[in-house]
């Protein structure tokens, strides 16, 4: 059995009770004010609930669609004669969506929690006194703020406009969510403004990933707020009269204020806070996007900064190479310019050759070894050997590196 929870003025105090669904929707509405309370997916799962929603109370049949209840707004109205065809029956319908961050940012998955309040309104009245609210899917918050807020008014006696009293009272609390939601995107903000002088904010703080998750929510605060001053203006817009300036709750045939309590003067006070958090949810996100460039602008600074470091000490390995360069090319000129004397040396110290003295005349001449070639036949080979292996060892490195190598750099190259 699903049930709607309500509340109800008695004693001229508003209080909570719970009541059946399905009779309620098929009981004619008492006279005062009700403010029902219920859920979209009760009506979702019971087709014969919305057939008598739409049947009892005029409920448009269009706000069942998908459209409507994923919009990010709207709003509505429209009048007609009850069964009996004397007593008036005047309808409105509209719908705020809200983003509420419930905090910081998840530490491991680096983005940030939120709800989303998708509040459907629906409003009933008859010209008998009657008055009822449908308040589809709002959050327990915002029925304890109504409910708070409904019991401090110092009036308890019946609104003489119970369409604009039911739609002020609802409007006045969702103003409220609305100053908590952009509040709550102001205080993550300033949170980051405020790291930024902490020692190492660049290397060990700032997080991009986190930056763009929290913009992406002020963008959405900065809509749905555009969006809920475009409601409220629709609703007051059904109010105006043939001027197209005030409602018709000031003007009285006898010069006096024909309806003294006028809720539209407060609704237009929340038109304009609902403005100016609007303006509000802009600056925060100009704020953000002037955290990220300036984040990203040190993030440049430090790499440069770590480029021209590196370059120096690029430039002291390169000096230092062409010193070793040039040390290494004098130990060469002077190895080419001893290596022909000590191989000539080498050469005549063996002992192929010998330096012969005559006894009798003392004249000296020299003796070559006829075994000489053996050190050809042994030399030649050895030296070509040598060769051979060093062009393989070359190969083989030279395929290694190139292995190495990635594989855009390779299809570069061909």
């Amino acid at each position: 059995m699903e049930s709607f929870m309500i509340f109800k003025q008695v004693d001229g105090k508003f209080k909570k009770d719970s009541v059946d669904a399905d009779v309620f929707l098929k009981t004619r509405p008492e006279l005062g004010v009700q403010f029902v309370f219920a859920k979209w997916d009760v009506f979702m799962g019971n087709k014969q609930l919305r057939d008598v929603m739409c049947a009892n109370w005029a409920y448009p049949p269009m706000l069942w669609t998908k459209t409507c209840h994923e919009a990010n707004g709207y709003a509505g109205s429209s009048n007609s004669l009850d069964e009996d065809q004397t007593t008036l029956v005047d309808t409105s319908w509209f719908q705020f969506l809200i983003k509420q961050l419930r905090g910081g940012a998840n530490a491991l998955q680096q983005v940030y929690a939120y709800d989303w309040y998708e509040m459907g309104f629906f409003t009933y009245t008859l010209s008998t006194g009657a008055s009822v609210a449908f308040c589809i899917d709002t959050p327990p918050v915002f029925q304890d703020g109504l409910l708070e807020a409904l019991n401090s008014q110092e009036s308890h006696h019946p609104p003489n406009e119970g369409m604009g009293f039911l739609q002020s009272a609802i409007v006045a609390e969702v103003s409220r969510l609305y100053d908590v939601s952009v509040w709550t995107l102001r205080d993550q903000i300033r949170e980051i403004e405020k790291t930024r002088s902490a020692a190492r904010y660049v290397d060990s703080v700032l997080d991009f990933a986190q930056l763009h998750d929290l913009a992406r929510h002020t963008i959405h605060t900065c809509e749905v707020l555009a969006v809920a001053v475009d409601t409220l203006n629709a609703l007051l817009g059904d109010y105006r009269s043939g001027s197209g300036t005030v409602c018709d709750c000031r003007r009285g045939t006898t010069g006096r204020l024909a309806k003294p309590d006028c809720p539209h003067n407060e609704m237009r006070f929340w038109l304009g806070l609902l403005q100016n958090f609007g303006r509000r949810a802009t600056s925060l996100n100009e704020r953000l996007s002037n955290e990220i460039n300036l984040g990203f602008n040190l993030v440049v600074q430090r790499d440069t900064r770590e480029t021209v470091m590196i370059s120096r000490m690029t430039v002291d390995i390169s000096s230092a190479a062409r010193k070793d360069s040039a040390s290494m090319k004098t130990i060469a000129v002077v190895t080419l310019a001893f290596l022909p004397a000590t191989f000539v040396c080498t050469i005549f110290s063996m002992s192929f050759f010998t330096l012969n003295v005559n006894d009798t005349t003392g004249e000296k001449h020299w003796l070559i070894s006829d075994r000489f070639w053996i050190y050809w036949v042994i030399t030649m080979p050895l030296t070509v050997l040598t060769l051979i292996c060093w062009w393989y060892g070359q190969r083989k490195e030279d395929r290694r590196e190139k292995a190495r190598q990635p594989s855009w750099k390779l299809g570069a190259e061909s």
